[in-house]
């Protein structure tokens, strides 16, 4: 009998909003919200993993276990305040992606390409000692960079900056390797990827949807973005499938083909710019 092939949802989350709120991106989602997605994970059997375990698991064919892995981007201090205690109880593991930059600052501006107008209101950046607590509570604390500047766009100096420094950093702060890796915006290129490879990172991740098995490029891997407009239905599906519709699912097969020379992505990206990532 032919083993099924292990396939494990990357769960993408940014900010979680006391209440319900059309004012910010779409990306930031309520807590009520977040609350009954991850309810329905626990009741349906689901268990949490950290990047640290996933290539053994998805090389291990026949494993039947229901697996995701949960991740966080920039580091917003609603994730401590709602984020962590629900996690907590439900005995789930998480990962953060940290923009350095803004930690222990008052507001987000130190982040580029970022509408502040589009961030919740009355949230901020987390503090170093705050990522240190959600750290002992089970949260895996990677880079995001240090600007949360467009990887695709910047030039070779900045670009090393913000792949070597922001790992430099949280190692400095949290005595720990930092091996794992989330492209800001999902944008990457074939500098950004070898550069990554040398700072050491293990994995990096895209926002390109669909399940992560052996197939998959482990410094591209595919990542499941969660916004205010999932129903709970949306939600199940894309952690199923790993896709929202069927032509979502046939866009990704004809990217999946054409990203698959890197060159060939550098190539569309420097005509279509950032209509791509």
């Amino acid at each position: 009998m032919m083993l099924k092939r292990v396939r494990i949802p990357i769960l993408m989350y940014h900010a979680l909003t006391e209440k319900d709120s059309d004012l910010a991106n779409p990306v930031h989602i309520s807590f009520s919200l977040f609350t009954k997605q991850m309810e329905w994970l626990k009741d349906n059997g689901y268990r949490s993993i950290l990047l640290d375990e996933l290539p053994e698991i998805i090389s291990a064919a026949g494993v039947n276990d229901k697996l995701f892995v949960l991740t966080f981007d920039d580091g917003y201090s609603s994730l401590y305040k709602y984020a962590m205690p629900l996690l907590k109880k439900l005995e789930f593991k998480a990962v953060l992606y940290l923009s350095v930059n803004c930690i222990d600052k008052k507001d987000f501006t130190d982040l580029k390409d970022i509408q502040q107008s589009s961030l919740p209101v009355n949230d901020r950046p987390l503090t170093w000692n705050e990522v240190k607590e959600m750290r002992l509570n089970g949260w895996s604390v990677q880079s995001h960079s240090m600007s949360h500047a467009d990887h695709s766009s910047i030039d070779t100096k900045q670009l090393i900056k913000e792949v070597f420094e922001s790992k430099i950093n949280i190692e400095f702060h949290l005595h720990e390797p930092v091996t794992h890796y989330a492209y800001p915006f999902g944008k990457y290129d074939t500098r950004s990827i070898d550069l990554v490879k040398q700072a050491g990172y293990m994995t990096a991740v895209s926002v390109h949807p669909g399940l992560c098995d052996n197939r998959s490029d482990q410094y591209r891997l595919p990542r499941l973005e969660m916004n205010r407009y999932d129903t709970l239905e949306t939600f199940i599906k894309k952690v199923e499938t790993g896709f929202k519709t069927p032509a979502e699912k046939r866009r990704s097969a004809l990217r999946r083909i054409l990203f698959s020379n890197l060159k060939i992505k550098d190539f569309i990206k420097r005509i279509a710019g950032n209509r791509i990532n």
